[in-house]
């Protein structure tokens, strides 16, 4: 009995030590490199190479490679950037914010071990050029953010990385005759882009038709934020958008997915009026409200979390999707 929990302590730990480590270097140097697509991240420590997962995640693997050699954008994004966050022996952080795509599900990399290249986005990639290297492996990490390259060279490298070290360049590396000929440039991204969102639709119908259905109904313009909101301009408004502690004056008709109305202003004749930032409006509300200009009118497709969540309220049942139609009739107060 002794020895089979001897066994079994010394396999346990031996999983711990490759999830903290990772794996060694595949290769050594550049002309050692199989055929493949990869990033080489120039920093102040050293130089690390990471296979990218283009057949996994091609939309990622594209802007990534797009915002490098400055197909995407007139520049390189990231050459001179600095890692402006670590997280002790688990990750940096590096990238500013910019525009945003649909995150890409699945790929071919796996976040349990050590020196993999990921996205920094939550729900979407909401920075289309900020990005991080694990230290540690993390398999939690899969489920919220997209892994895009392993580390094969350099893991030395990354496990040195901390805030305030530079990334002095990153070069794309075309190994091999399949990946010679591809395009980083934004007719590459928008295909691949439109591609994800009908696979995301095509997806959403099926495990959630009424929002499908929902979403349809916003037109072929509607728009979705970082959070996860979809909204539809109906009637664009003038003048500025409210900021934190003014009155504003609102109507809204709230409804289910099913389309039961649950709350309406309209009936009762009277705007529904709050301080921006101080009473208590669901967060969702407040994202498309301090977004609206006076006399502007929304369709609105809240997601839970930015809702009422797990709790519901009154008539709303827990994890309930909102649509509302909401009209910023005044703002006032400095």
């Amino acid at each position: 009995m002794k020895k089979i929990l001897s066994v079994l302590v010394l396999l346990c730990l031996t999983a711990v030590l490759l999830t903290a480590r990772g794996l060694p270097d595949v290769f050594q140097a550049e002309d050692e490199l199989t055929d493949g697509l990869y990033a080489e991240i120039n920093s102040n420590r050293g130089v690390m190479i990471f296979r990218l997962d283009y057949e996994g995640v091609p939309l990622t693997v594209t802007n990534f490679c797009g915002r490098a050699e400055g197909s995407l954008g007139q520049t390189s994004s990231f050459n001179g950037l600095v890692f402006d966050r670590h997280v002790s022996n688990y990750a940096v952080f590096a990238g500013k914010p910019s525009s945003t795509f649909p995150r890409e599900k699945g790929g071919n990399i796996n976040t349990g071990l050590a020196g993999v290249l990921l996205m920094d986005g939550f729900l979407e990639e909401t920075s289309a050029t900020r990005f991080f290297i694990i230290q540690s492996g993390d398999d939690f990490l899969k489920t919220k953010y997209t892994p895009l390259g392993m580390v094969v060279s350099g893991a030395k490298v990354v496990k040195k990385l901390q805030k305030g070290d530079r990334i002095e360049s990153v070069r794309i590396l075309r190994k091999g005759k399949a990946v010679q000929n591809l395009k980083f440039d934004e007719a590459a991204f928008n295909q691949l882009r439109n591609e994800v969102n009908d696979s995301i639709m095509r997806e959403l119908a099926q495990e959630e038709p009424l929002l499908s259905q929902a979403i349809e109904l916003l037109g072929a313009d509607y728009k979705k934020t970082p959070t996860g909101i979809y909204y539809s301009v109906l009637s664009p408004g003038e003048g500025e958008p409210p900021k934190a502690g003014m009155q504003v004056s609102m109507h809204y008709t709230g409804t289910l997915l099913d389309g039961t109305v649950f709350d309406s202003s309209r009936p009762r004749g009277q705007t529904f009026d709050f301080i921006l930032g101080k009473d208590g409006v669901i967060p969702g509300w407040i994202e498309m409200v301090t977004e609206m200009r006076p006399g502007e009118i929304r369709q609105v497709i809240i997601p839970p979390h930015l809702a009422y969540g797990e709790q519901g309220y009154g008539p709303i049942a827990p994890n309930s999707w909102l649509i509302f139609e909401m009209e910023l009739t005044a703002v006032s107060g400095d």
